[in-house]
């Protein structure tokens, strides 16, 4: 499988997916997804869509029909720990990988902000939105 949304350029996040993110544009192409029902999609669109208000909640993923209806599951052998110890080697390249994936979603809270002084600011556009506000009218 694969994420929804992914980085056109093989970065942990490019400007593009931070975009599809937001807008929830993602796509179920036909050569990987045309087996899943449109009730396991319908699933994955309630989970993936963009407005908390809309979004299935907990209690409607339990009550969902594809979910309801594939609560069975077979007592097939998993192969998993077969894979991961063949594939050891490669462990510690996803782990770093990941943790740089996820240190540039992190804030830096020690990073210096400056602020310039609105006052002394070159900027054409904030000087003639001041010249609008009445005298005193603001603490600029």
């Amino acid at each position: 499988g694969y994420p929804p949304f992914y980085s056109n350029n093989g970065a942990p996040i490019s400007p593009g997916m931070r975009k599809r993110i937001r807008t929830g544009q993602y796509e179920f192409p036909s050569q990987e997804w045309s087996r899943v029902g449109s009730e396991a999609k319908g699933l994955i669109r309630g989970l993936l869509h963009t407005d908390p208000d809309k979004r299935m909640s907990i209690v409607e993923v339990m009550q969902n029909k594809w979910v309801a209806d594939n609560t069975f599951v077979l007592p097939t052998p998993l192969m998993s720990a077969q894979v991961l110890k063949e594939e050891e080697h490669v462990w510690m390249d996803v782990q770093e990988e990941m943790t740089n994936a996820l240190a540039t979603m992190r804030v830096d809270y020690e990073q210096v902000v400056n602020i310039k002084n609105l006052q002394q600011s070159n900027n054409v556009l904030l000087k003639k939105r001041m010249k609008q506000v009445p005298e005193g009218a603001t603490d600029m």
